[in-house]
């Protein structure tokens, strides 16, 4: 089968012993569109429309992105089929909708919307079907689905975005951090040892991890300019995110999960939203 799709490859010469694609955003004359890269710089673009597309996150079986976008409207969330590279829009609100996230078993889809006034997380199937929203408060976003079922998200408490965990029918909300500095993006390890966030609490925006069992946190950047958006490799061994000032100069980066060995993959331009690609077989 002909498949519109990224691998995983290995190469003599990478840095790291896994060699993975990353899928981002790239902006070129004011409009954005889908990309991939892997370590060695090798550039493919995945999506050509003269509207905006943006935050790609591949399904877990490799068959579908998850994407948003301006092609109808404010940003909607779109599906692609990477094997006929077929599209098809999932979302259909007046409000923006955006931040999606796969489900484990990829029959489901997290994303942010504000249909109802204000920013909730909510989820549907995987065909835009079954919309339900699962946070209360008006200032939830971020989310992502974990490998142990639960979803986590940022929430605003007191001025501050906390760091939230739910089950994916709302139940059993549970405030995971508390103290100075926003904490957004949440991602949890494929180990469930770890979560990955990027927060303000040194002033500029930093990369860190908080170990579960004990709530340290451990910053992972330390760098002029704002590094936000960081996603785990599939292995947890890797780490990738965005450095740059979000407007002329916003570059994709891969660190290893201690964060050391900081490699940028794109050198000019605005490029954000990065994710892995996972392996097909």
């Amino acid at each position: 089968m002909k498949r519109i799709v990224i691998l995983l490859l290995v190469t003599a010469q990478s840095v790291f012993a896994q060699d993975y694609e990353i899928l981002f955003t790239k902006q070129v004359n004011n409009n954005d569109n889908i990309h991939s890269i892997n370590q060695d710089g090798r550039l493919k673009q995945i999506t050509n429309h003269p509207r905006k597309d943006s935050s790609p996150v591949m399904s877990p079986d490799g068959e579908y992105m998850v994407f948003t976008s301006e092609r109808k409207g404010w940003w909607k969330i779109w599906l692609m089929n990477l094997e006929s590279g077929e599209f098809k829009q999932l979302t259909d609100a007046s409000s923006a909708e955006y931040s999606p996230s796969w489900s484990p078993d990829g029959n489901q889809i997290v994303f942010v919307s504000s249909r109802n006034g204000g920013s909730e997380i909510y989820t549907m199937t995987r065909n835009g079907n079954a919309i339900k929203q699962i946070s209360t408060g008006r200032n939830n976003t971020m989310p992502s689905w974990a490998s142990n079922g639960r979803i986590y998200y940022s929430s605003q408490v007191n001025g501050v975005y906390q760091i939230m965990s739910a089950k994916p029918d709302g139940s059993d909300t549970q405030q995971l951090t508390t103290g100075k500095g926003d904490k957004l993006m949440p991602q949890l390890s494929p180990d469930q040892r770890m979560m990955l966030y990027y927060g303000n609490l040194h002033g500029n925006m930093e990369i860190y991890k908080m170990e579960l069992a004990s709530g340290q946190a451990i910053r992972l950047t330390n760098n002029p300019l704002m590094d936000i958006r960081a996603r785990w490799s599939p292995d947890g061994s890797l780490i990738v995110f965005e450095r740059g000032n979000k407007r002329n100069n916003q570059q994709i980066y891969l660190m290893r999960a201690d964060g050391s060995e900081q490699k940028p993959l794109t050198r000019s331009g605005y490029n954000y939203a990065p994710s892995f690609a996972v392996k097909v077989d």
